[in-house]
């Protein structure tokens, strides 16, 4: 998940992240996107639920999803 954060909220963004039990592993970016979190989940459903609180998330400006299918490398 590519996420933008609002203004200076990347600390208190950061921290939310890291206290949601789907985002396994969360990495700072430059580009469009300010944070990139990679979330795992067992279901659609549950893929759902993670993406829900997330957008949640105080300082949060958006966010694009995207699901890995396969690696070549």
């Amino acid at each position: 998940m590519s996420i933008l954060v609002e203004g200076n909220q990347t600390r208190a963004v950061i921290a939310s992240l890291l206290g949601e039990p789907g985002v396994v592993k969360l990495h700072d970016t430059n580009g469009r996107w300010d944070l990139l979190a990679e979330l795992e989940a067992t279901s659609m459903h549950e893929l759902s639920d993670i993406l829900e609180r997330i957008r949640l998330i105080k300082g949060i400006h958006s966010s694009e999803t995207s699901i890995h299918l396969r690696t070549y490398r």
